[in-house]
């Protein structure tokens, strides 16, 4: 079809009605609608056939049905750790060492927690939120200080280091784009990932040099030693069963996935790291490491089958609508091709906008995307389908700007009261979610401005 401005339609009504109501599935479903609309007018039976047969077709690729399936189970994994309660068990353990006695040992030792534990998000705000307040309050620094750090590494690492759902997540994003090689593309934008990087600095840099800046400063002022600590979890972990294999069946579920996934990217690429299957390797290793917390939980007896499978279920169940909006972006990132709308946004921006700007451009809106819906996941569906295109119709090299898009996400995510991460980084370190956002916010856009700049520096060398 002939490009027209209209093609951009469809992504502009996701991102505005995402914004306004905050709802990324009903932004997603009409933003199907509206292409199916420009693709088939004036037919409606058309438009309505069109609308069933690219959400059906997503649906059923078989290369999709293992995203659908990897992202379950790795709810029912966490639903098992978490409801099955080896991992009250785990966090209990930890919560009663005393290793840390020192105000700069005890900030590095959080930093370093949400470094290594780069499976899923929110599970390593839990466990580094959980694990450090104990110490924090028996130090005397402040538990704003604590949801910060938690907060800007959890979110950074697990992008950085994608052998987790969020990896997976965005290789299909990028793979659906028609990118050659995505696995390698996603690896190389790594480097480019500004916001992340800048962020888990900056977290190191406050947790080293006890940094305060804007209202964090007066919490750490009136930060006390030894202040109560209230406990995360609702019903409180269990004293009276084994700590030691319940830690073990954490640590050896999680391991067992952090370990799998390279291997059978091995396996599956013939011994070449880049060239394996990523989707494959993280469904595979995701039931291995789901499989290992049921026995273990089991084997424990700390709780019986009726109840592990329930756990198993309602973690899926939690987690369906992440697979829903991958769905749906999906859906919509095909029709956009078909639309021709990279094509014309490249076709639109060539020599009217300076390439230096594109990624700074694309960084900033998708940080207010991020920030107004308060979701990166939803941001990475919506702003992936914008901006490979146009790399790919421009021939730029896409690694930069799948990476602005990302980052951007990360950062409005960060930013946002209304994201899960952020409210979760309030709970799990037991502070007022509204002085979370006050007092992380100054550093977040610190860290936002860098990337900026970072992009803009970045576009000079396109």
């Amino acid at each position: 079809m002939e490009l027209s401005w209209t093609s951009l339609l469809p992504s502009l009504l996701a991102i505005i009605f995402a914004i306004i109501t905050r709802k990324v599935l009903l932004a997603l479903i009409g933003g199907i609608i509206l292409a199916n609309v420009l693709l088939f007018l004036p037919s409606s039976a058309n438009i309505a056939e069109g609308v069933w047969l690219s959400s059906w077709s997503t649906l059923v690729d078989p290369s999709n049905m293992l995203v659908w399936f990897f992202t379950l189970g790795i709810g029912a994994l966490f639903g098992v750790l978490e409801k099955g309660g080896t991992f009250k068990q785990f966090v209990l353990k930890l919560e009663q060492k005393q290793w840390v006695e020192s105000k700069r040992r005890a900030r590095v030792m959080t930093w370093v927690l949400g470094v290594i534990v780069f499976i899923e998000s929110n599970v390593t705000i839990m466990i580094s939120g959980t694990t450090s307040r104990p110490i924090y309050d028996r130090l005397g620094i402040s538990r704003e200080k604590l949801a910060y750090i938690v907060d800007s590494t959890c979110a950074a690492i697990c992008i950085l280091i994608p052998l987790n759902a969020w990896g997976a997540f965005n290789l299909t994003l990028i793979s659906n784009q028609g990118v050659e090689q995505p696995l390698l593309t996603f690896i190389q934008s790594l480097a480019f990932n500004f916001y992340a990087i800048f962020s888990v600095l900056l977290a190191l840099i406050v947790a080293w040099f006890d940094w305060n800046i804007g209202p964090m400063r007066k919490f750490e002022q009136n930060a006390k030693p030894n202040r109560v600590s209230q406990n995360t979890w609702s019903d409180g972990p269990n004293e009276d069963v084994s700590f030691g294999k319940g830690t073990a069946v954490v640590l050896l579920s999680l391991c067992s996935l952090v370990v799998m996934v390279p291997v059978i990217l091995l396996i599956t690429g013939n011994g070449v790291l880049v060239e394996g299957n990523g989707t494959l390797s993280v469904f595979i290793a995701i039931y291995i490491a789901l499989a290992i917390a049921i026995v273990g939980t089991l084997v424990t007896g700390s709780a019986g089958l009726v109840k592990v499978l329930k756990s198993a279920l309602l973690g899926a169940w939690n987690i369906l609508p992440l697979a829903i909006i991958l769905w749906l972006s999906i859906t919509l990132g095909g029709l956009t091709r078909d639309l021709g709308t990279g094509e014309f946004l490249a076709a639109a921006l060539d020599g009217t906008v300076s390439l230096w700007m594109l990624l700074p451009l694309i960084f900033i809106l998708s940080a207010i995307t991020g920030f107004s819906i308060g979701s990166s996941w939803g941001t990475f569906a919506i702003m992936l389908p914008l901006a490979i295109p146009i790399a790919m119709t421009l021939g730029l090299p896409a690694a930069p700007f799948i990476a602005a898009a990302i980052s951007g996400g990360i950062f409005g995510d960060h930013a946002s009261p209304i994201s899960d991460t952020t409210i979760i980084a309030s709970m799990a370190s037991g502070t007022e979610h509204i002085d979370h956002v006050r007092t992380q916010l100054p550093y977040a856009l610190l860290a936002g401005v860098a990337a900026t700049i970072g992009y803009a520096i970045t576009g000079t060398m396109l």
